[in-house]
């Protein structure tokens, strides 16, 4: 496995900081990069394992500027191929109340083996995300209607979406979007030059299982 990098978070003006009282003490400033070994497992991701570069994406499917970013993410897939894999985790804000069920409904698409389906068809249309469109989504989509709408009345993969908060929060992630690259984190809806500078920086030869 290779060794981690470390780097200082650069902000963007557009990204959704987490207030003061929110329970994260530290200033995005201050913030240390998450760790980004072995974040696959358990997480959705685009991209082959084996990939010498690791994009781990703390988002929001409620955050304005975490949809802004998609496009930059697909130019980023469409220049890199299999050169580079993206890891989603949830860091749903308290102030975005949608944003849980909208986690949680992403997570029951994934248990049918379509999380990125469902999880682009919430950027593409971030202003329905009530559980009765989150409901009509999944059926849009083809999914199983039936054990998707369980799945979300139960909150079923609800200790799952906290998981990955708390992981951003130990890591001192202060808002959405944050992308960690091969251990360098920037937070807000970057450039794509700012994810090639960091992309190309990295070694090409490295194996990252």
């Amino acid at each position: 496995m290779a060794t981690e990098s470390r780097g200082p978070i650069l902000l963007a003006d557009n990204w959704e900081q987490v207030p003061a009282s929110g329970g994260n003490a530290e200033t995005g400033t201050g913030a240390a990069a998450p760790d980004d070994s072995g974040a696959n497992q358990g997480h959705p991701q685009r991209g082959p394992n084996g990939a010498p570069v690791t994009i781990v994406e703390f988002s929001d499917f409620q955050c304005p500027y975490c949809r802004q970013a998609e496009p930059t993410l697909k130019q980023v897939r469409n220049k890199y191929g299999d050169h580079v894999r993206i890891v989603y985790m949830d860091f749903p804000l308290g102030f975005h109340p949608q944003a849980m069920g909208a986690a949680l409904a992403a997570r029951c698409a994934d248990e049918q083996g379509r999380f990125w389906a469902y999880h682009d068809a919430l950027f593409a249309g971030q202003s329905g995300l009530s559980t009765p469109a989150l409901k009509d989504l999944a059926a849009r989509l083809n999914l199983d209607t039936a054990s998707f709408d369980s799945c979300l009345d139960q909150r079923k993969y609800e200790s799952t979406v906290l998981s990955d908060k708390a992981e951003g929060n130990n890591a001192n992630v202060t808002g959405t979007p944050t992308f960690v690259v091969n251990g360098t984190a920037f937070t807000g809806a970057q450039p794509l030059s700012t994810f090639e500078s960091a992309i190309d920086a990295a070694p090409r030869s490295s194996s990252r299982q």
